[in-house]
């Protein structure tokens, strides 16, 4: 699919990390499917990865650590 932003380029499909920081707390969530553009670098997040891209860093920006990482793919062990 075209860029919509630039028109230049085609989206492709790319990992990416996504970083959000809240109450001097940190997470971190690494392979994150997206689409960029090569050309302007614009970013496309499926309505289902957005979803779970969500709950993940609500997780783990709940809990007691000041920095969280995961891979987006990991199993979810919070509810263990």
């Amino acid at each position: 699919m075209a860029c919509e932003r630039c028109n230049q380029s085609e989206r492709v499909a790319v990992k990416r990390a996504k970083l959000a920081e809240r109450d001097g707390k940190v997470a971190v969530v690494l392979d994150v499917p997206m689409e960029e553009c090569p050309s302007c670098g614009d970013r496309w997040l499926s309505w289902d990865v957005a979803k779970r891209l969500d709950e993940l860093l609500r997780t783990m920006l709940a809990g007691d650590v000041e920095i969280a990482t995961r891979h987006f793919a990991a199993p979810d062990t919070s509810a263990a």
